[in-house]
């Protein structure tokens, strides 16, 4: 399914202050047994009945597009239709589940109404209350919410996106690209990431969105995140786990130890001081604010702590890799990862059987559960 990559934004601090990203707590969801569970503790399924229950009142319904006027002057600020318009309108109303009607109305709205975003919101909303699985269409709406109206918008809709598809990685790697293209606030944007890798980032196919963290941290040059990055992936089987080790260990000989460990992880290695930032005279240097509280190695113990710190995580790799060697089979015999309207055919539906069969019969099964609920999410 193709989609518009580009993004043109409005104000974003109106959209932050929207769903409180200026202050730090943007919305979260956690899951609990295949559902995405609100803040509050109010849950909210992440399937199709329980987001048309819950956008009820703001999508409105197939009959409510039909009551639009076909022809003459707009009167009070309703919309007008085309001929064709009305007639595909009908077809969706008699039937709402005819995908190839709604797909056909979606492109002669946008064609007729490429400036009205009350009319584009009208269609999408309507379409996406009957298929709110299909993330590209979450995406080109929040594209047109971009071109029309503003960040807050745009927000409210990939909101209700990884509500609706939450165990899309697609869906939460085009928020991300958003909100990177929006936010100055590196906080504001790695919640986001964090949000959508604790729902997606040990599916297989999980790379997009690990890879835009990556690339993002490597713009900022912040090297203990980038590798704290590197070292989680390796936790989990999921593809090109070669390439992520050995970029993790090219990270390591190009910096220090102190430059790439965390806080956390510095308390394993041999520390001999902290820098203080202070010159010989007793003034502070300006280049040296930002070392204050790094930790440094002791030199003749650099070697030795940076093999092992490539060492734990070389364990990780190999653990990861051989649980990838397992299923490896069953990933590569799935054709369609996404949903779709058209039905699996018999040999991929018996592959996900399969699948499933193997991972319940797993020690560690809890690890490894998000695959029942990724098949569960679409």
């Amino acid at each position: 399914m193709e989609q518009d990559q580009s993004v043109v934004v409005g104000s974003a601090d109106s959209g932050a202050a929207a769903f409180g990203f200026a202050t730090g707590n943007p919305p979260s969801l956690a899951v609990t047994g295949g559902s995405a569970v609100a803040p509050d503790g109010g849950a909210q399924a992440a399937d199709a009945s329980a987001y048309q229950a819950e956008h009820t009142a703001l999508n409105g319904t197939v009959g409510d597009m039909g009551n639009y006027p076909s022809t003459g002057a707009a009167e009070n600020g309703e919309a007008v239709l085309s001929a064709e318009e009305a007639r595909l309108w009908s077809v969706v109303t008699a039937n709402s589940l005819d995908f190839n009607a709604w797909t056909a109305l979606i492109e002669e709205t946008e064609k007729n109404a490429e400036n009205n975003i009350l009319k584009i919101r009208k269609v999408y909303d309507s379409f996406l209350a009957e298929f709110p699985l299909c993330f590209g269409y979450w995406k080109k709406y929040a594209d047109h919410e971009a071109r029309l109206d503003g960040v807050s918008k745009v927000i409210e809709v990939y909101e209700r996106a990884v509500l609706a598809v939450t165990y899309s990685v697609d869906i939460w790697y085009n928020y991300c690209q958003f909100a990177i293209s929006t936010y100055d606030d590196s906080d504001i944007i790695r919640r986001l990431f964090e949000r959508g890798l604790a729902y997606v980032g040990t599916d297989y196919h999980s790379n997009i969105l690990w890879d835009e963290y990556i690339k993002y941290e490597e713009s900022l040059e912040a090297w203990s995140h980038l590798a704290d990055i590197y070292t989680r992936v390796l936790e989990h089987p999921i593809q090109q786990l070669d390439r992520y080790f050995n970029c993790l260990k090219e990270l390591a000989s190009k910096h220090s130890l102190s430059e790439i460990l965390t806080a956390e992880e510095a308390s394993l290695y041999v520390v001999t001081s902290e820098t203080t930032a202070q010159a010989p005279d007793g003034e502070a240097h300006p280049d040296d604010v930002d070392k204050l509280g790094q930790p440094e190695i002791s030199s003749s113990t650099d070697a030795e702590s940076l093999a092992k710190y490539v060492s734990m995580r070389e364990e990780m790799y190999r653990k990861a890799k051989e649980y990838e060697s397992k299923i490896i089979g069953f990933e590569l015999a799935i054709r369609r990862p996404y949903f779709h309207v058209k039905p699996l055919d018999n040999p991929e539906l018996e592959n996900w059987h399969n699948y499933l069969d193997y991972i319940e019969k797993e020690e560690d099964i809890n690890k490894y559960l998000d695959e029942a609920s990724f098949v569960m999410g679409y």
